[in-house]
């Protein structure tokens, strides 16, 4: 938020939670801020409430200052993110068994990201989550990013992912490239990586 935007917000506010007589005090804080300020912070809170003022935005310190804002200034932490997960598989079968595996795999990412009717129709449950991990010697990887739990948020099917048209004698294809794109529901926080490992720093975490 740029200053014009921080008066008009204390102002509403002012209003709202006091009335007239909060408007004019959020008034009065907003002239004593600007008063209070020296140098180019003084003259970029004049310019930009006045500029909202009259309607003629920001633009209004750039024709009066030739200046305009830092941009970096406005990097402010937002809040926390979900973050986003692409993994691209080729399933490719040697033999029936395996054929008929891969055939499984894709039906089970495909129905499980798929929302669930009520019996009467009347309510959607949630489609199925999934628990991302990365093994070495059947543990968690150390090593590699862990995953909080996350939703298949995209799946697409390449059937022909060698350029070509190919099937065994059942019609199987003879491989099949899954695209899968998840989204973790819970995001990170700074004491997941002290629980990891007692903040000893072993693991690379998350």
């Amino acid at each position: 938020m740029d200053p014009a935007a921080i008066a008009k917000a204390q102002l509403a506010l002012g209003f709202i939670e006091q009335g007239g007589g909060g408007l004019v005090g959020a008034a009065k804080d907003i002239l004593d801020t600007v008063s209070a300020n020296t140098g180019d912070v003084k003259t970029a809170v004049s310019k930009l409430i006045s500029g909202s003022a009259s309607g003629t935005g920001p633009g209004l310190l750039t024709r009066t200052t030739g200046a305009v804002l830092n941009p970096n200034l406005e990097l402010l932490f937002q809040g926390p993110t979900l973050r986003p997960f692409d993994f691209v598989f080729k399933l490719s079968a040697r033999s029936q068994k395996e054929s008929d595996a891969i055939i499984k795999i894709i039906r089970f990412f495909k129905q499980g990201m798929a929302p669930i009717r009520s019996e009467s129709n009347l309510f959607l449950k949630s489609p199925h989550t999934f628990k991302i991990r990365y093994l070495h010697d059947n543990k968690d990887h150390p090593f590699l990013n862990k995953f909080k739990i996350c939703a298949l948020k995209s799946l697409t099917v390449n059937y022909t992912p060698d350029g070509n048209y190919a099937t065994f004698r059942d019609g199987k294809m003879v491989s099949y490239e899954l695209n899968m794109s998840f989204q973790e529901l819970d995001p990170i926080f700074n004491d997941d990586y002290t629980k990891l490992d007692d903040n000893k720093d072993t693991q690379l975490g998350y």
